[in-house]
């Protein structure tokens, strides 16, 4: 009966053991210990070649050399200068690259996230997107870097990035596959400049013209087609325009004024610039020639939509 206690207590005793704790590894298997950017309060709890700080477990082999370029690309980014901040941060890699050390993910996230802010140039937003999602690949689910570097990704939408690519546990070749994002057409802008100002006072008709709301429709439809066709988002067609005064052959009424346009530049047949030049010239030029023009002038409108 005694035997039968013991060897009950016995059970209890290993059920309720925690078989992670032993003599030779008091906190658990080395496959149990937090991995990197994992919480943590004490060294003893992350995996080997890690240490807790600020209770994450980090790397403690590390470029000194290429921490000092990355502190230096994040220092230009919060000037607001993302071009040195990329180069900075490309140097950071070159060097942990050069020195044969692993890069930490903090570093290269940190990369992904200023080539994202200067998603403006294409081949910034490509690489961005790639690099950004290595740092997805490599940060723990639910640390700060892996959420940080999604909310990034997030801002290369309007750029084409096809976000199914991201539910790879590889690179892709190419992230931005859906092509550029078109501006809402009710936030488009239309404006007209004139090189050089005509000084007369008619000229003001030309803009105000212009910015009808029918003529503003018709420049946007060029606008619409242009951007179909070429995936940019800003549309600009120079006219040249001369207002040319002929003289009455009478001294007591005025002379008249007559309208032309320059003929458009040379531009590949086909293109959308070539399309584009010809759509914005047949709204143009039948709407100044139709106004009471009393100033002769020459001058060349630039007429961009953006």
């Amino acid at each position: 009966m005694r035997a039968v206690h013991a060897t009950a207590i016995a059970i209890a005793c290993w059920a309720g053991c925690d078989s992670r704790a032993t003599a030779s590894d008091p906190t658990g298997r080395s496959e149990q210990r937090s991995r990197e950017y994992e919480s943590c309060s004490a060294s003893v709890q992350c995996q080997d070649d890690l240490r807790c700080f600020d209770h994450a477990c980090r790397r403690t082999v590390r470029s000194t050399v290429g921490d000092y370029y990355a502190a230096a690309g994040a220092l230009a980014r919060g000037k607001g200068d993302l071009e040195a901040a990329i180069a900075a941060y490309a140097q950071a890699l070159a060097h942990y690259d050069a020195e044969k050390v692993a890069l930490p993910p903090d570093v290269d996230c940190a990369y992904g996230a200023a080539l994202a802010a200067a998603r403006n140039k294409r081949d910034h937003a490509e690489l961005g997107a790639r690099v950004l999602h290595r740092c997805v690949l490599a940060a723990p689910v639910g640390s700060r870097l892996r959420d940080q570097a999604l909310a990034e990704l997030a801002t290369l939408a309007d750029a084409g990035l096809d976000p199914v690519l991201l539910g790879a546990n590889k690179i892709a070749d190419l992230y931005l596959t859906k092509g550029p994002a078109r501006p809402a057409t009710d936030k488009l802008t239309v404006a007209v400049t004139a090189t050089p100002m005509p000084s007369g006072k008619s000229y003001a008709q030309i803009p105000e013209k212009l910015g009808e709301a029918d003529l503003r429709a018709a420049l946007v439809a060029c606008w619409d087609a242009y951007t179909a066709a070429s995936k940019k988002d800003a549309l600009t067609v120079a006219i040249g325009i001369k207002s040319i005064l002929t003289p009455s052959e009478y001294e007591d009424e005025p002379g008249t004024i007559s309208v032309k346009l320059d003929p458009p530049v040379a531009l590949p047949p086909g293109s959308p610039e070539g399309a584009a030049d010809a759509c914005v010239r047949q709204v143009v030029e039948p709407a100044i020639k139709g106004l009471r023009l009393t100033d002769a002038f020459a001058t060349r409108l630039a007429i961009s939509i953006k």
